[in-house]
């Protein structure tokens, strides 16, 4: 349940607020913990340093490491058959490999922090435990969602600890050298002033600690412009904030220079399943054209047809694929010494 907290005036786009003592401007965030982690905490608009302060009391207790689902296929199918999820085919084709570099990284050893949370479909349960989620909550467009709504669903099934509502580009109320595993999950593409994300990343790592990023790279729009007319493409850019074309090397050097080792790459999604993910996505991807073939019915009716879909899920899980191609990279980085 929502505990009360102090009530503010909302500051821009509800995400903090700002008073005014002694001359100096403490900011003030939207912040709730989960009950089951501890059961004293009123979580509400806060101030900052309350924040800081509770998350540095809190680090021995985040320490665990909890393990998730392993294997994407296996889930996705078995969310389809309880129905918890759609019949999405790029849903699948954009999520298996990517998820599946995530499970390989668990259990992901806390303090550890998600970048963008969001509502967490497959996070929460492919990464286990994460102990904070962060993300900016907007009130309106294709990301519409609200804090209350993440708190609403249990914390998204119980999987996060604690969840904070800011603007990741700007200063965040998070400890120094604090987390052990940061997580950002195909959102940093999303964000203008990614710079100042990155630098946010390598001051709160712990020496020592893991970031793992997953980074859409130019290839997938330059899909959508091959097989769609502009206004279409000029829609999915507008609707889902793909204005960062970067190739997988300018990403490379983005990391780089905010202070962080890359220590591993995964290249995946192909240019074959890109365009079969575009295709699959038109021309609204919550009720796709593709829809019309009936293919969910089939896959929930007939098992061989099941099978056979899902063992094709289980091979894009595990697919890697040449650097000129991949429409995502995955990267495993530490801090620079």
């Amino acid at each position: 349940a929502l505990h009360g907290g102090d009530t503010c005036s909302s500051g821009a786009r509800g995400i903090t607020t700002t008073t005014q003592t002694r001359g100096v401007k403490m900011s003030r965030f939207k912040f709730f913990v989960q009950p089951g982690f501890d059961s004293e905490f009123v979580g509400g608009y806060l101030d900052g340093q309350q924040i800081h302060d509770w998350l540095r009391s809190k680090a021995p207790a985040m320490s665990d490491a909890i393990s998730g689902e392993t294997d994407f296929a296996v889930l996705s199918e078995r969310l389809l058959l309880e129905g918890e999820k759609d019949f999405l085919v790029w849903d699948d084709l954009l999520k298996a490999a990517e998820m599946t570099y995530f499970a390989d990284q668990t259990p992901l050893k806390g303090p550890s922090i998600d970048f963008c949370c969001g509502y967490g479909f497959w996070t929460s349960r492919i990464l286990g435990k994460i102990d904070v989620g962060v993300d900016l909550f907007p009130e309106t467009g294709s990301y519409q969602r609200s804090i209350e709504g993440f708190v609403d669903k249990g914390f998204i099934g119980g999987a996060y600890r604690s969840v904070l509502q800011a603007d990741v580009t700007a200063e965040l109320p998070l400890p120094d050298n604090f987390f052990e595993s940061v997580v950002a999950v195909c959102s940093l593409e999303h964000i203008d002033r990614v710079e100042n994300v990155l630098a946010t990343i390598t001051r709160i790592l712990k020496p020592g600690g893991k970031v793992y990023l997953s980074l859409q790279t130019n290839c997938y729009i330059k899909k959508f412009e091959e097989i769609f007319h502009p206004s279409y493409v000029e829609w999915v850019r507008e609707a889902f904030a793909i204005h960062q074309d970067r190739t997988w090397e300018e990403w490379d050097e983005l990391v780089s220079q905010a202070g962080l080792t890359i220590e591993s790459h995964r290249f995946i999604l192909s240019e074959d399943e890109t365009a079969l993910k575009a295709l699959m996505y038109w021309k609204d991807p919550f009720a796709p054209a593709a829809g019309e073939l009936g293919l969910e019915r089939a896959v929930k009716k007939i098992p061989e047809f099941r099978r056979f879909y899902f063992d094709k899920v289980r091979y894009w899980s595990r697919r890697e694929v040449e650097p000129a191609q991949a429409s995502i990279v995955c990267l495993t980085c530490t801090r620079q010494t």
